[in-house]
């Protein structure tokens, strides 16, 4: 009697079921990562600029809506150190960029649980998206 080599059907399929659930648990904690580490890296470019907006006031008493002034070269766009979201100044709380700033962070792929970012001069953060208690 001659002995076969291979794979039953149901092996394959036992195989095929055990890693369809191993996948079904391991993306979305890779994909969860992914998005944590995107954010990470906004956060710290809003805290960069912001430091580098505090320089600005203290050397010139006024804070500035363009990026150039603080040292970020010329460009109508300006992007997280990883080019995940783009970075824009605004006004501040007061309402008056000489005396307050508002920088923005927004995703330039859409991140349904923190959408857009902000950090102000008097360090209120703020975040949009279904969960933006979590973002900061």
């Amino acid at each position: 009697m001659k002995q076969q080599r291979g794979l039953t059907l149901i092996e394959l399929m036992t195989v095929m079921a055990v890693v369809g659930i191993l996948a079904a648990l391991v993306v979305p904690s890779y994909l969860d990562q992914g998005r944590r580490g995107r954010q990470a890296s906004a956060k710290s470019m809003l805290h960069e600029v912001l430091q580098h907006s505090e320089r600005f006031y203290s050397e010139n008493n006024t804070f500035t809506d363009d990026m150039e002034d603080l040292g970020y070269g010329a460009g109508p766009t300006y992007f997280s150190e990883n080019g995940t979201h783009t970075i824009t100044l605004a006004d501040g709380p007061s309402g008056d960029i000489a005396t307050s700033v508002t920088i923005t962070a927004t995703p330039v792929a859409p991140d349904v649980t923190c959408d857009v970012l902000t950090l102000s001069s008097d360090m209120t953060r703020t975040a949009s998206g279904t969960s933006p208690e979590r973002c900061w």
